[in-house]
């Protein structure tokens, strides 16, 4: 038996309900001060958003750079699925989806339209090179604060040591640095707007004691939240305004000729 099914074998949970990212819930002070804690991080993404006066432009990465960023990505998603394909073998009624992937697919393909319409006169390969990056990178505004939120209370094949977390954290970095790719993404109000928003959604979440979104209040909060993710993503390609970058625009807001 290879090294990491070893360590996949020995995380399996035998009290846990069926599923691969199943946690257990927050409870009593720890739930309503994670709450409190999310609150105060999303007021002051929104607070911070409300004092943006202009969008401010992603560094570019070289293209040597960019190569890598892309080559690292696709080794850590083939290991990542090589992990998945392990715990599947070892435990046969842990499934990779949740309840919430229909509603993920569906906010993929939706900001994927959307960007790749707004981008659709940069080009071809500029307009589906955003809306891949939109696509991907949504659902890891997410989980990467979620991540960090369910770790210390999961019990599950998501952490068997190094052999999962590392993959994936890289995985979820690299995901993130494919924004850096397209001249049009920028850091703007609206895309504050949306990731306070998304904490706010988790600190409602966390009065339910962050529970596994099975049925109820906690299926609609990440539901919400997993939305407001993509959306945080999309709302990076809207023109609002002059960049820091020193694109201007036009006084009554239409872009130069």
């Amino acid at each position: 038996m290879s090294l990491i099914q070893s360590a996949l074998t020995a995380s399996i949970p035998t009290s846990q309900q069926s599923g691969f990212i199943v946690w257990n819930p927050y409870y009593g002070e720890t739930a309503l001060l994670l709450a409190l804690i999310l609150f105060l991080v999303g007021s002051a993404v929104v607070l911070l958003g409300s004092r943006l006066k202009k969008s401010r432009q992603l560094p570019r990465p070289r293209t040597w750079l960019k190569a890598v960023i892309a080559v690292v990505w696709v080794l850590q998603i083939l290991i990542l699925l090589r992990i998945f394909k392990h715990i599947i073998d070892v435990d046969p009624s842990a499934g990779v989806t949740g309840p919430v992937l229909p509603i993920t697919l569906a906010s993929a393909a939706c900001t994927f339209a959307y960007v790749a319409y707004l981008l659709r006169r940069d080009g071809g390969s500029s307009a589906l090179g955003g809306a891949f990056a939109v696509a991907v990178v949504g659902p890891m505004v997410f989980e990467l604060p979620f991540v960090l939120i369910v770790g210390p209370v999961g019990e599950t094949p998501t952490d068997p040591g190094a052999a999962l977390t590392i993959p994936f954290f890289i995985a979820m970095f690299t995901t993130l640095a494919f924004l850096t790719f397209s001249s049009r993404a920028a850091i703007t109000r609206y895309s504050l707007y949306f990731l306070g928003a998304m904490f706010l959604a988790f600190a409602v979440w966390a009065l339910f004691g962050f529970s596994y979104p099975s049925s109820g209040s906690p299926f609609l909060l990440n539901a919400v939240s997993k939305v407001l993710g993509f959306a945080t993503t999309a709302s990076m390609f809207t023109k609002e305004g002059p960049t820091s970058a020193g694109k201007q625009e036009d006084p009554q807001g239409l872009p130069p000729s």
